[in-house]
């Protein structure tokens, strides 16, 4: 039996999670609905596995990701995410995630990725990890990944609509950092509108469009 814990703002995956948890005979210790919040109950709990959305209020979980394991470099994450794009999955594995699944995946492959990552291994489902590989082998260039983890949160937020005042209350920042963190995702993308941000966006899959 191991103890897990679920990073996740919905109310009704975490406890469809839990029921999936339990009857597998896991122990779900804890639940946190902020990033903030996760770091927080895992310094506290120790659990042997989190698994973390990456669409939270806060920090969001790629800025959560890269907190944790700055503490705990062998920390066990599985991303559980709505994103099935190959940069959110680079992104989360670069930062240090052992397994990444989508929200659609039905609840055998979910838990066997938690049985594999509790095992030491790592996991990725067939067609997610052949994308990858092909998108690496081609070698397309991607200026998001040149954000950190926090720009890239503004990134997604201001590409998704939402204004800077709503980003830092979202976020539980100042606006004035909000706007700095918008000047530097600007610089780092090479584009000087919103509606340029916006077209990166949607061509790289961050957000869906009429492009895709």
């Amino acid at each position: 039996m191991a103890k897990v814990m679920i990073a996740d703002d919905h109310a009704m995956l975490r406890q469809g999670l839990r029921t999936l948890l339990e009857q597998a005979s896991h122990q779900v210790m804890t639940d946190a609905l902020t990033g903030e919040e996760a770091c927080l109950l895992v310094d506290k709990h120790h659990p042997d596995l989190l698994i973390l959305d990456l669409d939270m209020p806060g920090i969001g979980g790629l800025e959560t990701l890269k907190r944790l394991m700055h503490r705990q470099p062998q920390m066990r994450v599985l991303i559980f995410s709505m994103h099935d794009d190959c940069t959110y999955a680079t992104r989360a594995i670069q930062a240090g995630a052992r397994g990444y699944v989508t929200k659609t995946e039905p609840p055998e492959i979910v838990l066997e990725a938690i049985h594999k990552i509790l095992k030491g291994g790592r996991y990725l489902n067939n067609e997610l990890a052949q994308n990858l590989s092909i998108y690496h082998m081609e070698g397309q260039e991607n200026p998001i990944q040149k954000l950190s983890p926090r720009e890239f949160e503004v990134f997604r937020r201001i590409a998704q609509g939402e204004t800077l005042a709503t980003i830092a209350k979202g976020m539980y920042i100042g606006y004035k950092t909000v706007a700095n963190l918008q000047t530097s995702v600007r610089q780092k993308l090479g584009v000087e509108t919103t509606g340029q941000l916006v077209h990166i966006a949607v061509r790289f899959g961050i957000i869906k469009g009429l492009e895709r």
